[in-house]
């Protein structure tokens, strides 16, 4: 009984590190206004220890081809569009442009690989679809939040671009010239934790957190239930029409839903607005919690 609860709370260590960074934000906001110069670093380490110790040296890419292609078309696509206008429907101003940028993020890898394995799922596929959503994000991620926002707030396409190239190109270079034998896995785990914290605790010390009202923040919250909700729904029927087992389409809905947080703090403070940033970070813990539901579902 108590080694289930310890694993049960593991599942949300990082959900209780996101909550302690916000209240930390709320409470001491001072030192967090300097911080701004970090998220870049702070980001690029994320991205690496994400991807750190994901091998697919072995896969044969060809046969997840299509597979790959459904994970892009969901988290690019079918979720983007289609959650605008669900949000459309139920948010306004700030809060609607922050939801474009978390829906128009690529998929946060760490945790969609982490929650594949725990449901026994296809951890290569998570992997090569988290590596491919990665790799297209400088030129997809600024297009399509472009498009979801449509004039109604001005996006800064090229300097998004490049931010996004450095992350990315960052974080594998990273992988590349840092041997895994020199840092340990825990080390790498624990690092992230603290950046996590970093990043929230910056992002919400450098805005009025005050500003949201509870009836925003509850808009928010039911919007993003209902488009993880609906891409589990979707993802499970289609799975069931296609012929397709769990083991493909759990990890079709973790890759394709599941947004990653770092990059979308980083689109976010551009926008300076408290509203974004929070509904970037209910985002991120509402995901968290849905994904281990899912994980006990299945």
């Amino acid at each position: 009984m108590q080694a289930r609860l310890v694993a049960g709370l593991r599942r949300f260590e990082n959900v209780g590190i996101v909550l302690a960074a916000v209240a930390l934000g709320v409470v001491v906001p001072g030192p967090g206004r300097y911080a701004d110069v970090l998220v870049t670093p702070l980001v690029v380490f994320l991205i690496y220890g994400s991807l750190r110790g994901v091998s697919v040296a072995d896969v044969e890419s060809r046969s997840y081809g299509l597979a790959i292609l459904c994970s892009l078309g969901i988290s690019y696509v079918l979720l983007p569009f289609g959650g605008i206008r669900a949000a459309d429907a139920l948010l306004a101003g700030d809060a609607l442009t922050g939801m474009a940028i978390v829906l128009a993020a690529p998929t946060t890898a760490g945790s969609a690989i982490v929650w594949t394995r725990l449901v026994g799922g296809d951890s290569k596929l998570a992997a090569l679809a988290s590596i491919g959503s990665l790799g297209v994000a400088p030129l997809l991620t600024p297009a399509v939040l472009s498009a979801l926002l449509d004039r109604r707030a001005v996006v800064p396409v090229e300097s998004m671009a490049f931010d996004l190239l450095v992350i990315v190109v960052g974080g594998v270079g990273l992988l590349v010239v840092i041997p895994d034998r020199l840092v340990s896995e825990t080390a790498v785990d624990r690092g992230s934790g603290v950046t996590i914290l970093v990043l929230i605790y910056s992002s919400i010390a450098s805005v009025e957190v005050g500003a949201i009202d509870a009836a925003g923040f509850g808009a928010v919250s039911a919007v993003v239930l209902l488009l993880l909700g609906g891409g589990f729904a979707l993802v499970r029927f289609a799975g069931h029409v296609a012929g397709v087992d769990r083991s493909t389409y759990l990890p079709l809905f973790f890759t394709g839903g599941l947004k990653n947080l770092g990059i979308a703090l980083v689109i976010a403070f551009a926008y300076a607005s408290a509203t974004v940033v929070v509904v970037v970070v209910t985002y991120y813990v509402l995901q968290q919690v849905v994904g281990a539901v899912v994980a006990d579902l299945a």
